[in-house]
């Protein structure tokens, strides 16, 4: 990036902020470098290292309900886990093996709290043969429990029984007109309906080839199943929804999508890296579909090996993207809510079949059906807990500890009756290290106003007294009663073994953890102001000038900020000024920046509004 500041040529914007948080978002961390993605895993993985037992040991705030060796739960988003149900009881599951690679007893770990005591660690998986990947749902008015899971090879594996917490488990596949060489993997499920009986399923059908056989023209295919009655029959079986097939996109990446359903109305998110975001909707049970673009990747249907070149001067790009991780959930008033981690991605070398991505990205965004399309915030992200204005999560010596996502991520969503909403997110501590790897701590943040402001980031990691630990993969239950219902795996390495940094195998807890919602009022205004104010940036892509119009629906009197980041994150001019009136037209001189992407952001007390730019 090139030193030279930009010259504002006409002024007007200006910035005041009604909150101030005790720990603020680093947007760029200290280390910044690219890293190969790693190939998706589906439970075949060998593990590399010896099994050494680690300390069972409880912190007075949580309880530790299961064990696990096999410790990737999940290549991007996490499922739905935990369902915590009217009567006080609580259903949670996890993928399980304490034994040594290949992981032949890989499964379900299931415990039940029974409004007491939850119950013994489970020593058996739920399903019968080798599964992974559990989906927990549970039908509000039924009191069942049913278990979606993937064994690799056919159909996916359902486990249900007609009393939450005993009973015996019946198990069937979920019928697939799939041809032999290809395995359905890393479902979703979530069970909806009028009468609380209809199961929706999402997963990935991938070639069991090598190289790969596209299935209907996609590396890997997102399908779509229904049953209206419980799993006896299904009537939607492997389909792929519009602007999901071959004509929009090359593969969907695995386990980077999630499903919820509030009656009638469902919805699904697909969290790209290497193309859009996007939210699918139905009002009639699955019946038919309509998209949104959350956010707009640059490149349209992307191919590994294509390269990042998006401004046209024959060198690739860092793309600002999805980091394959997201949450999504249908609030009591029907608006889906939409939460993930940020990365970057470059694709350099465009004979290796591979791409990069840069770990050291910060930023968690958000998005709700009120904000349009193409309109992510960025609420919250790793925090500068040091003040020191930069964040040391990599020791001198050391690396990042490898889920192959940014520094705030792994995002779980709930609502409470009232319709507040909770986030659950993990993200790089920097205060917290081995000396070698820093931890990745939870953190709690609340919205009483439909998602428009947020509580500042709290830390709810519980504290031990005589070690620190990696937090990861959390999964809150959907509905939020007194508490919030929690679980997530603890680690005393940061990292897993299955794949990326391989870490020695060793005894991870699986850990229930319960928050009482008397969380901090909401502070920071995250609101889109597109309502009042209408933005436009033009010539886009520019070599020179730009020019940023603001059109207000009435006459208004704010202070505003007028930001332009880079791809890194980093700003690299901002100024505050006036807006009065109800039109302004500000232009900047861009020529002396980089080619690349660039994002213009606009903030005041109202809200924020961020619009890219494409420098030539």
């Amino acid at each position: 990036m090139k030193k030279t500041l930009l010259s504002l040529l006409s002024l007007g914007l200006a910035w005041s902020v009604g909150a101030q948080t005790t720990s603020k978002i680093i947007e760029k961390a200290s280390n910044d470098f690219a890293v190969k993605k790693e190939k998706a895993a589906d439970g075949s993985e060998l593990i590399h290292g010896p099994i050494a037992p680690s300390s069972a040991a409880r912190s007075l705030a949580e309880t530790t309900i299961g064990t696990t060796v096999y410790d990737l739960q999940t290549n991007g988003t996490s499922q739905r886990r935990i369902v915590n149900h009217s009567d006080g009881t609580i259903s949670a599951v996890w993928t399980m093996d304490n034994g040594v690679s290949p992981y032949t007893n890989r499964g379900a770990g299931y415990n039940y709290f029974n409004g007491t005591a939850w119950g013994a660690f489970p020593t058996s998986k739920v399903e019968t043969t080798r599964n992974g990947w559990p989906a927990l749902a549970s039908s509000a008015n039924l009191n069942n429990e049913v278990i979606i899971s993937h064994s690799g090879t056919g159909g996916l594996t359902m486990n249900q029984r007609s009393t939450k917490g005993t009973g015996i488990w019946k198990e069937t596949i979920i019928p697939t007109t799939i041809p032999t060489g290809y395995d359905v993997l890393w479902p979703r499920a979530v069970i909806g309906g009028a009468n609380d009986s209809t199961v929706h399923v999402i997963a990935i059908v991938r070639s069991s080839a090598t190289p790969a056989i596209p299935y209907r023209g996609l590396t890997n295919a997102l399908v779509y199943y229904r049953s209206q009655n419980l799993g006896v029959t299904w009537d939607i079986q492997d389909s792929i929804l519009p602007d999901l097939d071959s004509s929009v996109f090359t593969y969907v990446s695995a386990d980077a999508y999630s499903i919820d359903a509030n009656g009638n109305t469902v919805a699904m998110a697909v969290y790209n890296s290497w193309g859009d975001v996007l939210v699918y909707k139905s009002t009639n049970n699955g019946d038919s579909w309509t998209s949104t673009i959350v956010s707009d990747f640059p490149i349209n249907k992307y191919a590994i090996d294509d390269g990042s070149d998006i401004t046209g001067d024959g060198v690739s790009d860092t793309i600002t993207s999805c980091d394959g991780s997201g949450s999504m959930m249908i609030d009591n008033n029907n608006i889906v809510h939409v939460f993930y981690g940020q990365t970057r991605v470059l694709d350099a070398d465009t004979t290796d079949d591979g791409t990069s991505y840069f770990p050291g990205t910060n930023g968690l965004a958000y998005w709700n059906e009120g904000f349009g399309a193409d309109s992510i915030q960025v609420i919250t992200g790793a925090l500068d807990l040091d003040g020191s204005g930069a964040l040391e999560v990599v020791p001198s010596g050391g690396s990042f500890p490898s889920y192959q996502v940014g520094m705030s991520s792994m995002p779980s969503c709930g609502v409470s009756s009232n319709n507040t909403l909770y986030l659950v997110y993990a993200a790089m501590a920097e205060t917290h290290s081995d000396g070698v790897q820093t931890y990745r701590h939870l953190y709690v943040m609340n919205s009483t106003d439909g998602g428009a402001t947020w509580s500042n980031p709290e830390d709810y990691t519980p504290d031990f007294s005589f070690a620190i630990y990696e937090a990861v993969y959390p999964s809150m239950a959907k509905h939020v009663d007194s508490n919030i219902h929690i679980i997530y795996q603890r680690d005393f390495s940061p990292g897993h073994s299955i794949s990326g940094d391989l870490d020695p195998a060793v005894i991870n807890d699986i850990v229930y953890l319960s928050i009482d919602t008397n969380l901090a009022e909401p502070m920071v205004s995250v609101k889109e102001i597109e309502t009042s104010l209408n933005v436009s940036v033009f010539p886009n892509p520019t070599n020179d000038l730009v020019s940023v119009r603001i059109l207000a629906d009435n006459a208004t009197s704010e202070r505003m900020r007028i930001s332009v980041i880079d791809a890194t994150g980093r700003i690299v001019y901002s100024a505050q000024e006036s807006f009065n009136g109800t039109a302004a037209l500000y232009q900047m001189n861009v020529a002396n920046l980089d080619a690349g992407v660039y994002f213009i952001r606009l903030e005041s007390q109202s809200g924020v509004i961020t619009k890219s730019l494409v420098k030539k």
